[in-house]
C-alpha cells in the first residue's frame, strides 16, 4: 500500500509540532540550558513548514512553496543560533534571516512557475545541508566532548545534511522529480526521514538537557557559589583519591592554606560586596599559579587551601611564594581606588607511608599562625 506523501507532511508537522511545545514548556521551567527558546522556535517554524507542504495542491504555491521553504530555512538557522548559545557562543539573532534571505529570491522567481523542479530541489538541499552541518560544528568544534548527547546530535545532524546532499545530487543528475507531491520515490523518502529525523533529533535533544543540567547540579555541589572553586567537602573527596595515589606511587604531596590577611578590616572599611570582590579577584590571581592537576578549594570564609600532588616541601614553598606575589603585586581596582591586597601561607607535606590529610592541614594551620605572627605578606612551611 503507498503511503500518501501530504499524511507523511502532516504527520511530520503535527511531529515537530509536538517537540516544540515540549521544548517550550521546558523554557518556561527556566532550566540552565541555553539554546531551549532557539531550539522550540525553530521546531515551530519546521512545524508550519511541514503543515504548508502537506497543502500543496491546494493552496497557493505561495504558501505551499516560497513560504514554506522559506520559513524552514528559518527554523533550521534558528537550531543553529540555539546551537552556539548553547555552547556558550554568542552571535546576533539578525542571522537566522540569512540563509531566508539568501535563498528567498530564488523561490519567488524559480519556485512559483514549476518550471525547473530538479534546480530548485537541488538549490534548497544544498542550503539545507550547509545549515546542518554549520550546527554540528557548532557542537563538534565549541561543545564539550565526550558526552552522548551531544555525540548524538552532531551525528544526526551530520547524516540529515548527507541525506540533502544526496537528494542534491539526484535532482541534478536528472532522478525525475516532476511529481514531488506524487508517488515519486524521493519525495516519499524525504518525507519519511525528515520525520525520523525530529524523533531520534528531540530525543538527542533531550539527552544533551539532562547532562548540561546533571552537570550543573554536580558543579553546585562541588563548587563554591561566590568563587566557582572546589567547596570544602569536594576537596575532602579530591584529597582522598590523590592520598591514595600519593601512598601508592611512595611520593610527597604538599599542601597550602592560605589566608587573606586582615580580611575583617576590609570588610568593615569597604563593606562586604568589596569583600567578595576581593576574594573573587583573589582566586583570579592564584589560578595562573597552579597546574591542572592542583586541586585549590575554597575552606572557609577568607581561607583557601591548595594541594599540589608529587611536590616536595621546597617546591611547595616557591609556589606558595609564588601565589603570595601575584596577589601583592595586583591591588584590587574599586570605586574608591586601588586596594592591596596580601595573604599568609602555610605550607606542609604528607607522609608517604602514612598519608593523613587532617594531620596535614592541622600541620599547615599552624604554619599559617606563624606566618601571621611573624608579619603577615609571608609564606611559612610546617
Amino acid at each position: 500500500m503507498a503511503l500518501d506523501i501530504r499524511t507523511i507532511f502532516f504527520m511530520l508537522g503535527l511531529a515537530t509540532l509536538a517537540a516544540a511545545v515540549s521544548l517550550f514548556l521546558a523554557q518556561r521551567v527556566r532550566l540552565a540550558v541555553h539554546g531551549i527558546e532557539c531550539w522550540a522556535w525553530g521546531m515551530a517554524c519546521a512545524a508550519c513548514s511541514g503543515f504548508l507542504l502537506a497543502q500543496r495542491g491546494a493552496l497557493s504555491p505561495l504558501l505551499t512553496v516560497v513560504a514554506a521553504n522559506s520559513v524552514l530555512l528559518l527554523g533550521l538557522s534558528l537550531f543553529w543560533l540555539g546551537m552556539r548559545r548553547f555552547v556558550g557562543r554568542s552571535c546576533s539573532p539578525s542571522w537566522i534571516f540569512a540563509a531566508p534571505a539568501i535563498a528567498l529570491p530564488f523561490l519567488a522567481t524559480r519556485y512559483l512557475d514549476d518550471s525547473d523542479p530538479a534546480g530548485r530541489i537541488s538549490f534548497l538541499s544544498i542550503i539545507v545541508a550547509l545549515l546542518l552541518f554549520l550546527t554540528a560544528s557548532e557542537l563538534l568544534r565549541h561543545g564539550e566532548r565526550g558526552r552522548l548527547g551531544r555525540r548524538w546530535v552532531a551525528l544526526l545532524l551530520i547524516l540529515h545534511g548527507l541525506f540533502f546532499c544526496v537528494r542534491a545530487i539526484l535532482s541534478a543528475t536528472g532522478t525525475p522529480l516532476s511529481d514531488p507531491f506524487g508517488s515519486g520515490r524521493l519525495a516519499m523518502m524525504t518525507g519519511l526521514e525528515g520525520f525520523l529525523f525530529i524523533l531520534f533529533f528531540t530525543l538527542g535533544l533531550v539527552i544533551m538537557t539532562s547532562e548540561t543540567l546533571q552537570a550543573e547540579l554536580n558543579r553546585q555541589a562541588t563548587r563554591d557559589p561566590l568563587t566557582d572553586v572546589y567547596n570544602r567537602r569536594a576537596f575532602h573527596d579530591l584529597s582522598a583519591h590523590e592520598l591514595a595515589r600519593a601512598q601508592r606511587s611512595g611520593r610527597a604531596l604538599a599542601l597550602l592554606l592560605i589566608d587573606l590577611d586582615h580580611f575583617k578590616q576590609l570588610n568593615d572599611r569597604h563593606g562586604h560586596h568589596v569583600g567578595d570582590l576581593a576574594l573573587k579577584h583573589f582566586v583570579a590571581r592564584v589560578a595562573p599559579c597552579l597546574r591542572h592537576q592542583d586541586i585549590f578549594a575554597r575552606y572557609g570564609g577568607e581561607e583557601f587551601v591548595v594541594l599540589l600532588p608529587d611536590t616536595e616541601v621546597t617546591t611547595a614553598l616557591v609556589v606558595a611564594e609564588r601565589i603570595r606575589a601575584a596577589v601583592a603585586g595586583h591591588p584590587l581596582e574599586t570605586s574608591r581606588g586601588p586596594v592591596t591586597i596580601t595573604v599568609s601561607i602555610g605550607v606542609a607535606t604528607t607522609l608517604p607511608t602514612s598519608p593523613d590529610i587532617t594531620a596535614t592541614i592541622n600541620s599547615a594551620d599552624a604554619a599559617l599562625y606563624r606566618a601571621k605572627a611573624e608579619g603577615r605578606n609571608r609564606a611559612v612551611s610546617g
